[in-house]
């Protein structure tokens, strides 16, 4: 794919080793849906994947100024928003001015995957879907930012009919970190208990 790229922060992404540890699982989980989301998109790393894909929709959720960079991406990709890919600048969770889980997924094509990475919002974006009928459904690759939100979100899906998995920073990550701003980053997948989708540990 073509992207922007700033090497002084980006080398890792042009050589293919930024986030290398969900690679496996964005493929698995995202290839049995219909609809794949991507919550806090940033540049749209994660969005052209999911363009390249049979997904019949893809929506990208970004609230930030970035998000221009994002269409800069994708239009060099040759996609435009049309009727299968659609872009939300409204921030994803509970309260005022933001935009529910409920309501981001209500009419998209099931089964659904979302892709969340939203620094800290994480268990408040998934009680914002708690009015959703069909959550049990869905399936879900979430970045945690602290044990406690990775505790929370780890109960709220095996809560509503989801296996759960969490994705360990790989052994090499000593010899190439990703230079983090914070101790804890690292990922949490949840797939409905009937699925077969699962990532070795």
């Amino acid at each position: 794919m073509l992207m922007e790229l700033d090497l002084r922060s980006q080398s890792q992404r042009y050589w293919g080793f930024d986030e290398r540890e969900i690679l496996a699982p964005v493929r698995r989980l995202g290839s049995a849906c219909k609809s794949l989301v991507d919550v806090g998109a940033n540049d749209g790393y994660y969005t052209m994947s999911f363009l390249r894909s049979q997904a019949e929709r893809v929506v990208a959720c970004e609230p930030g100024p970035v998000v221009n960079l994002l269409l800069r991406n994708a239009a060099a990709n040759g996609y435009q928003k049309d009727q299968r890919f659609s872009v939300t600048s409204k921030p994803i969770g509970r309260g005022p001015g933001r935009l529910s889980v409920t309501e981001l997924v209500s009419n998209l094509p099931r089964p659904i995957f979302l892709k969340v990475d939203i620094d800290g919002g994480e268990y408040d974006l998934l009680r914002s879907a708690e009015g959703c009928t069909f959550i049990s459904e869905t399936r879900w690759l979430i970045e945690t930012h602290s044990p406690e939100l990775e505790e929370q979100c780890m109960k709220w899906l095996q809560s509503r009919g989801h296996r759960t998995q969490i994705i360990y920073n790989a052994r090499w990550r000593v010899l190439l970190p990703e230079l983090r701003p914070i101790p804890h980053n690292r990922w949490l997948m949840a797939a409905p208990l009937e699925s077969k989708h699962r990532v070795d540990a």
